[in-house]
C-alpha cells in the first residue's frame, strides 16, 4: 500500500518551488537564444568540445513551441532526461497538491541512473560524429 504520510508545511513549499522550475526553463530559453551568439556553454567555449548539455537551451525552446523533433535533433539525451524531469515534476506537484507523499509511482534513483547514462551515450555519439 502506497505510503501517505503528510508533507509539512516547508516540504509542501519546495516541492511546489520545484514544479514551476520545468516551465520557467522551456519559456525562458527562447529569450536567452535571442540575445545573439552568447558563449552559453563555459565547457565549449574553453576547449571547443560540447558538453553533455550542449544544445540544452536549443532544446528547452524547441520543446516550448511544441517542435519535439528539432529538440531530439539538437540533445537526444537530454530530451529523454528532461521527459524524466517532467514526471518527476508532475509526481512532486501532485504531492504538493495534495500534501501527501506518493510512494506507489515514485521515480526512483534508478531511473535518474538510467537517464545519465542514457545522456552520456548521447555525448559520446556527438563526440563520434554519430549524431
Amino acid at each position: 500500500m502506497a505510503d501517505r504520510a503528510a508533507l509539512s508545511r516547508p516540504e509542501r513549499q519546495w516541492r511546489s518551488v520545484l514544479v514551476l522550475g520545468l516551465p520557467l526553463a522551456l519559456l525562458g530559453a527562447a529569450p536567452v537564444l535571442s540575445l545573439g551568439e552568447l558563449p552559453l556553454c563555459g565547457f565549449r567555449h574553453l576547449t571547443g568540445v560540447p558538453c553533455p548539455l550542449c544544445g540544452g537551451t536549443r532544446v528547452c525552446a524547441a520543446l516550448a513551441e511544441g517542435d519535439v523533433l528539432a529538440a531530439w535533433q539538437f540533445n537526444p539525451g537530454l530530451v529523454l532526461l528532461l521527459a524524466l524531469v517532467a514526471a518527476h515534476a508532475l509526481q512532486v506537484g501532485i504531492e504538493a497538491w495534495t500534501g501527501r507523499r506518493v510512494q506507489r509511482w515514485r521515480i526512483g534513483a534508478g531511473a535518474w541512473r538510467v537517464g545519465l547514462i542514457v545522456l552520456m551515450v548521447g555525448w559520446v555519439a556527438r563526440l563520434a560524429g554519430l549524431l
